[in-house]
């Protein structure tokens, strides 16, 4: 697993020397950036290959000291609620082999960080006092529909995601994902509002 990381988290990790990414296939790289929304400070974990973002706040001094597991733990947990079992979890880290924090991962990759800071401004509610996962933050978040670098197709990051573990052999226990052929819905939505 390869885990991109923006100037502003390196800064935060005081590393000087970053390794460039050894191009491991894009579900297993996860680019990270750190920022300000809402006066708090918020860790994105977003996917390169499905844009699946995952919101963190009140990043502890320890979990930067131990970045890579705090990242791992958090996408654990991620996959557990979206209802994935201990066996598929543990199947996609294996699939992953060793993490390395490395750059992020391409132009469009950044160009999705940078879209999913930009809607988390316009959040309409306050981010949870208590949580350090902000889940509605990131269900937010995973509602924007986009071309990530992993599909060639318009879909929600959620649903690209689930179709990503597909790919992978690793079906959660909820109904498939869907992906939206985007000319195919302009088609069957035209006249719709006029």
């Amino acid at each position: 697993m390869e885990i991109g990381a923006t100037k502003a988290v390196q800064d935060r990790l005081k590393t000087t020397k970053i390794e460039e990414s050894k191009g491991a296939s894009l579900v297993f790289c996860w680019d990270t950036h750190l920022t300000k929304i809402k006066g708090r400070n918020v860790l994105f974990i977003v996917n390169a290959s499905n844009r699946y973002t995952i919101a963190m706040t009140d990043i502890e001094p320890r979990n930067w000291n131990y970045y890579t597991m705090f990242i791992r733990s958090v996408i654990h947990g991620v996959m557990q609620e979206m209802g994935y079992s201990e066996d598929q979890i543990g199947q996609y880290f294996k699939m992953s082999d060793d993490t390395t924090v490395t750059k992020t991962h391409g132009r469009k990759s950044v160009g999705g960080i940078n879209r999913m800071v930009m809607d988390a401004q316009y959040f309409g509610k306050k981010l949870e006092k208590e949580a350090k996962y902000q889940w509605e933050l990131s269900e937010y978040l995973n509602r924007d529909i986009c071309q990530p670098e992993g599909f060639d197709a318009y879909g929600y990051p959620s649903e690209l995601f689930k179709l990503d573990m597909e790919r992978l052999g690793i079906a959660a226990k909820r109904e498939p994902a869907k992906v939206i052929d985007f000319a195919q819905y302009i088609e069957n939505n035209r006249g719709t509002n006029d």
